[in-house]
């Protein structure tokens, strides 16, 4: 699951482009997530063969959003579905580097 994705996350406003670099280390990932000029950590995930899993919180200005990522990777195309306090989406991304 190392890499870096090019992502288009579908939201309630329509299409927004970003991009996801993740690392893993034995059974457990880490990612930062850019999107609309930000960017937020995502930590203390969970890999499991092409699979992962992702429970925390992030700030967006005054806002915080608590999450639930769920994410498979199959042929270099990283399919994630986002649980949160803002409601749900869906993230696809190919893998870039």
């Amino acid at each position: 699951m190392d890499g870096i994705y090019q992502v288009k996350v579908k939201t309630p406003m329509g299409m927004i482009d970003g991009k996801i670099t993740l690392k893993t280390s034995n059974d457990t990932i880490e990612g930062i997530l850019e999107v609309m000029g930000m960017k937020h950590s995502l930590n203390n995930g969970r890999v499991k063969g092409n699979q992962c899993y992702f429970k925390g919180s992030m700030q967006n200005n005054a806002i915080n959003i608590q999450y639930e990522i769920m994410g498979e990777l199959r042929n270099n195309i990283l399919n994630i579905y986002a649980k949160t306090n803002m409601g749900e989406f869906k993230i696809q991304g190919k893998k870039i580097g």
